[in-house]
């Protein structure tokens, strides 16, 4: 029922997604967990990234993938959270709680 919901009648794509390799994917996977902490600790976002593993992230290596992003709480709109190094000419994505901005690439990429 549901790959027909999410897919429009198509199977779901087989295997998993390698998160070492689509960075951006992992990014919706953290801000997920950030969400998921928010509402089971009280309404308050981590002080660091860290203490989502094990119990909203799973810690094999994803742990390590931290370290490729970049969070910060802040009081206006909750969280910032973004690629620390996004590709060179890649429009950067920074989501918070309130929902996603985009920031171009120097030069205005394109």
């Amino acid at each position: 029922m549901w790959g027909f919901i999410l897919f429009g009648g198509q199977k779901a794509p087989a295997g998993t997604v390698d998160l070492t390799k689509n960075s951006r994917v992992f990014l919706f996977l953290v801000d997920g967990a950030i969400k998921r902490y928010a509402h089971y600790e009280g309404n308050k976002y981590p002080d660091k990234l860290v203490e989502l593993i094990p119990k909203y992230l799973s810690g094999d290596n994803q742990a390590i993938q931290l370290m490729g992003l970049f969070y910060q709480r802040d009081p206006e709109v909750g969280y910032r959270l973004s690629l620390a190094n996004p590709n060179p000419g890649e429009m950067n994505i920074i989501i918070t709680s309130k929902g996603i901005q985009y920031q171009l690439p120097p030069g205005g990429g394109g």
